[in-house]
C-alpha cells in the first residue's frame, strides 16, 4: 500500500512538471515568432499554427488579381511584402473562416494580431502580423482552449517559479527517481532559454555611413542575378526601410541616393522559399571629379534577411 502510494505520488509530480510546461508553450512560442521576422498563422481556439493557409493582399474594390501572396509553411509561417497604402486581405483554407469571431470575446497569447481583414502598411518590410482563423464546424478541445485562456503574463510566470519552487519536493522527498524528474524538467526550461536565437529582422535600414542619419528616397531595386532582370523597385520612406521576399534563386540589390555611391548586394544562393532579404546599409558619400557628377559604387557582402505600423 505504501509503495503504491509512493509510485502514485511520484506520478503526480512527473504530470505536474508536463502540464507545466505544456501550459507554459504557447508564450514562449509567441515570444520566439515575435522576434523572427515573420507571421504565423494560428488556429484561434487551440493556438496551434496552421499551414497551407493562402493570403494574398488586394486593394479595396478590386478582388481580382492580388497584388501579394503567401502560402504558410508546416510552421504556420508567413512572409508579406507589398508597397505603402491600403489592402483588403484574404484568408483561405478549407474548414477554417477569417476574420476570426472567437478571440473577441477570448485571448490569446499571440501579440500583434490581425483582427479585421484591412491593413494599412505604412512603410516598406515584411508583414509580421499573426492572423487567427476559426475553425468552422466540429467540437473544439476544452483542454487547448482552457490553456489559451490562461495570460501570457501568468504563463510566464509560472515558466519562472516553478523551477525555483518545485525542487522543495525532490529535497524533502530524497527520491531519485523525484530529482530525476525535476532535472528533466529544468534540462526542457534551459534548453528553450539557449537554444533561442532572435531571426531574421523584418526590415532592413539605410543610413548616412558618417551622421547615421536615416536615408529617406532611396531608390532599392532588386534584380534576378542570371537573367539581370529586375524584379521590384522601392523607394525608402523617412525611416529609411526596405524588404523584399523571393524564391529560391540567385539575385542582388542596388540602392542609389544622389550624392551617394551605388550600393550593390549579392546574393548569390538563395535556397529557401519565401526567403526575405534584408541587410542594414551605410552610404558613403560620392567623391566627384572635376566637371563630372558623383560617381563610384560599393560592394557589400552577400547576406540572408515592414515593419509597418497598422
Amino acid at each position: 500500500m505504501v509503495i503504491g502510494l509512493w509510485y502514485l505520488v511520484h506520478i503526480i509530480f512527473g504530470l505536474v512538471l508536463l502540464g507545466l510546461l505544456h501550459l507554459t508553450r504557447p508564450a514562449y512560442l509567441a515570444f520566439t515568432r515575435g522576434r523572427k521576422g515573420y507571421g504565423v498563422v494560428f488556429n484561434s481556439v487551440t493556438g496551434i499554427p496552421e499551414s497551407l493557409v493562402s493570403i494574398r493582399l488586394v486593394l479595396p474594390g478590386q478582388f481580382g488579381t492580388p497584388v501579394s501572396t503567401a502560402v504558410s509553411d508546416k510552421h504556420g509561417r508567413y512572409r508579406l511584402t507589398a508597397k505603402p497604402g491600403e489592402y483588403i486581405v484574404q484568408v483561405v483554407k478549407t474548414g477554417f473562416a477569417f476574420p476570426s469571431e472567437y478571440l473577441k470575446t477570448h485571448s490569446s497569447v499571440y501579440d500583434n494580431i490581425l483582427p479585421v481583414s484591412r491593413i494599412i502598411v505604412k512603410d516598406h518590410g515584411i508583414i509580421t502580423k499573426n492572423i487567427p482563423v476559426d475553425p468552422v464546424g466540429g467540437g473544439r478541445a476544452k483542454l487547448f482552449s482552457w490553456r489559451l485562456h490562461l495570460n501570457k503574463n501568468v504563463q510566464a510566470g509560472l515558466g519562472a517559479v516553478g523551477p525555483i519552487t518545485l525542487w522543495v519536493y525532490p529535497y524533502l522527498s530524497k527520491s531519485v527517481i523525484a530529482w530525476v524528474l525535476y532535472l528533466l524538467y529544468v534540462s526542457a526550461i534551459g534548453y528553450r532559454l539557449f537554444t533561442f536565437k532572435p531571426g531574421q529582422p523584418a526590415f532592413g535600414t539605410i543610413r548616412d555611413a558618417e551622421t547615421g542619419e536615416l536615408a529617406r528616397n532611396a531608390v532599392v531595386r532588386i534584380f534576378n542575378a542570371k537573367a539581370n532582370k529586375l524584379l521590384e523597385t522601392q523607394i525608402t520612406s523617412e525611416r529609411g526601410r526596405f524588404a523584399f521576399v523571393v524564391h529560391p534563386g540567385a539575385y542582388y540589390v542596388t540602392i542609389q541616393k544622389p550624392g551617394y555611391k551605388t550600393t550593390r548586394i549579392n546574393f548569390p544562393k538563395i535556397a529557401q522559399d519565401a526567403m526575405s532579404l534584408v541587410k542594414d546599409v551605410r552610404l558613403k558619400y560620392a567623391k566627384e571629379k572635376p566637371g563630372e557628377g558623383p560617381v563610384g559604387q560599393t560592394t557589400e557582402a552577400p547576406t540572408e534577411g515592414m515593419y509597418q505600423g497598422f
